[in-house]
């Protein structure tokens, strides 16, 4: 488990212009996967990936404080058996060098880091219906996608290559230069 200071964390991490914190102490204090964790995974694995820190807190004006997390080998498993869970996640992006517990000021923190979704992953959505539980990255806020923009991340699954093909009888005449 690598040992970091919350200054070192601040400056990796700042640099990373997806990320997101949450304190993850869940009702008894012990650690438990925030409700929104899976709104995140869904909008960073659908816009350009990013890392999700639990385990630490950012207040209104902007300081970060390590909350640590008080048994994070519990909390790891159930980050895994939700992400196998179809009815929370739709899909599990994440590999185990992707979820990486770390310790700060000498409380654990785990971090996630969530990859982009290819084509033919999207939509990456949060409960059982992409209609409603798709989402995307916007600065700092995860916003749920319009039931037009997921029906056309369905059909992009199947036509990844559409525009890839080369047509036998066809030369770059055939292309309109001003297009």
């Amino acid at each position: 488990m690598a040992e970091w200071t919350l200054s070192e964390l601040r400056t990796h991490f700042a640099e990373d212009v997806d990320l997101e914190l949450k304190a993850a102490v869940g009702k008894d204090g012990e650690g438990a996967l925030p409700r929104s964790l899976f709104e995140t995974y869904s909008a960073m694995a659908n816009t350009q990936g990013g890392r999700i820190l639990l385990g630490v807190r950012e207040d209104a004006s902007g300081s970060w404080s390590v909350v640590g997390i008080e048994r994070p080998e519990k909390l790891k498993k159930e980050l895994w058996d939700a992400l196998s869970n179809r009815q929370r996640v739709s899909t599990n992006l994440l590999r185990d060098a992707d979820v990486e517990l770390i310790t700060i000021q000498g409380k654990v923190v785990m971090a996630i880091c969530v990859p982009r979704a290819s084509r033919h992953e999207r939509p990456v959505y949060a409960g059982p219906n992409p209609l409603g539980g798709t989402f995307r990255r916007r600065g700092e806020g995860d916003y749920r996608v319009d039931d037009e923009t997921v029906r056309r991340m369905l059909a992009e699954q199947v036509e990844d290559e559409r525009d890839a093909r080369i047509l036998p009888g066809f030369g770059l005449a055939d292309l309109d230069g001003e297009t």
